[in-house]
């Protein structure tokens, strides 16, 4: 299947997934943590502060955003101890800033290219 640009796999319980940057996935994780995208990625990218609630909130909607609901918020979570959240940090970090640098959705990465 072909990757689009707001879309990040992750691997999770044992299998990639899909996360997609949506409307509804952006608003959802801004909700549930009660801060911006903007402040997400500075709480990240400056003070290196990825709580493990945060990435299973993100990592959550994500697959939401990408109409995969097989997952509830606490399986994402017992995932992401499983695997550690160093391994999923990456995915989360790419994820959120896709977010903030615009998508095209359904527009292919090979278009950009």
């Amino acid at each position: 299947m072909e990757t689009l640009r707001n879309e990040v796999t992750i691997t999770l319980a044992g299998e990639d997934r899909t996360m997609r940057a949506t409307f509804g996935a952006i608003r959802a994780i801004e909700g549930a943590l009660g801060k911006s995208m903007i402040a997400l990625i500075n709480q990240i990218g400056q003070q290196g502060d990825l709580s493990i609630t945060d990435a299973a909130t993100i990592v959550h909607h994500g697959l939401r955003g990408h109409d995969d609901p097989r997952l509830t918020l606490e399986e994402v979570g017992e995932g992401i101890v499983e695997a550690g959240l160093s391994k999923i940090s990456l995915p989360v970090v790419e994820f959120v800033s896709r977010a903030l640098s615009g998508v095209s959705v359904g527009k292919s990465e090979k278009a950009e290219k």
